[in-house]
């Protein structure tokens, strides 16, 4: 009598956590990232600079994004393929692209599917992101021929880098806050709604989903990636990111003679940005959580360039590595 008891609740009770599993797999990825009303964009306008539109196919979609230059600066040569991270494609990241245009690198930025300018009912899953860092590098190929190819990315879109950079030629690689598997990062997600124990269950069935989404592609490693490709990796990570953890995240795993490293103790999950941008950062984040209860006079008046303020001591240090 309890081995059929037990033979008869086991399967019951892995059915009920691959179906949760799904659940919070399709919760993260099976939505679109497009822009919140409630936030300020910067734009090429902003800055100065020239905004070139691209497009490219992945399957049945077309990505878009755009090339970025600086005018009035004297060109270095090399583009830089931006990757961004979750949320609403490479909008946010103008800031930071704008500082590349200013050292002279065309920025070639394109979001992917599922985000912002970009095709796609859903963003799909980690590995999405990687195809569309492949997808760019052969676009800035065929735009800039001549030019020398730097991968950047930040969070998914450093995982991205960090991946493609397996897959495709590029001259070096930057990759800020990046996780290392995509069972890590759901992981790391999860526990901070339901107890680890429980998101540990879990695992395995994240490791299946991804697998059947993306073949042998769906849980790749980007620390192993970045070794195994040889291109020169500068990866950076703040000490008090809760997002991606120095533990599970991609810096801890990944050494090897091609790889450079900056830890940024007092940074948390935007490190090329001040101390005081990350608590602005957090303060906003705090307050799109509690959006209904809040005045909406709030987002309109919010310093959005004191959240934007970047760090250039580390944005000196990519500029520095990029040249070398």
């Amino acid at each position: 009598m309890p081995y059929i008891i037990v033979s008869s609740v086991v399967p019951g009770l892995i059915i009920i956590l691959f179906l949760i599993s799904l659940a919070a797999y399709n919760f993260v990825f099976g939505k679109r990232c497009d822009k919140n009303p409630l936030l300020k964009y910067y734009g090429a306008d902003d800055f100065g600079l020239s905004a070139e539109s691209v497009t490219a196919k992945s399957g049945k979609n077309t990505l878009r994004g755009y090339i970025y230059r600086d005018e009035r600066v004297q060109p270095r040569g090399g583009t830089v393929v931006f990757c961004h991270g979750m949320g609403a494609g490479h909008a946010p990241y103008l800031t930071e692209i704008n500082y590349f245009c200013k050292q002279g690198y065309t920025v070639l930025a394109l979001d992917s599917t599922g985000c912002n300018l970009s095709d796609g009912k859903n963003i799909v899953g980690m590995y999405e992101g990687v195809r569309t860092a492949v997808k760019a590098v052969s676009l800035a190929k065929e735009k800039c021929p001549a030019a020398e190819i730097y991968l950047v990315g930040h969070s998914w879109g450093a995982y991205s880098a960090l991946c493609a950079s397996a897959e495709c030629k590029v001259s070096k690689v930057v990759a800020i806050s990046a996780p290392k598997t995509p069972v890590k990062t759901a992981y790391e997600a999860s526990k901070n709604v339901i107890p680890a124990p429980a998101a540990a269950l879990m695992c395995p069935f994240w490791w299946i989903i991804h697998l059947f989404r993306f073949g042998v592609k769906g849980n790749l490693n980007s620390a192993k990636c970045a070794v195994e490709s040889g291109v020169p990796t500068l990866v950076i990570h703040g000490g008090r990111d809760k997002v991606v953890t120095a533990l599970n995240g991609a810096y801890s795993a990944v050494n090897g003679e091609n790889i450079s490293k900056i830890f940024c103790d007092d940074k948390a999950h935007n490190p090329y940005n001040t101390v005081e941008a990350e608590a602005k950062l957090a303060e906003l984040s705090a307050s799109l959580r509690n959006a209904k209860r809040i005045d909406k006079s709030y987002f309109t008046s919010f310093d959005f360039a004191a959240a934007t303020q970047e760090d250039e001591e580390v944005m000196s240090a990519i500029a520095e590595f990029l040249s070398l």
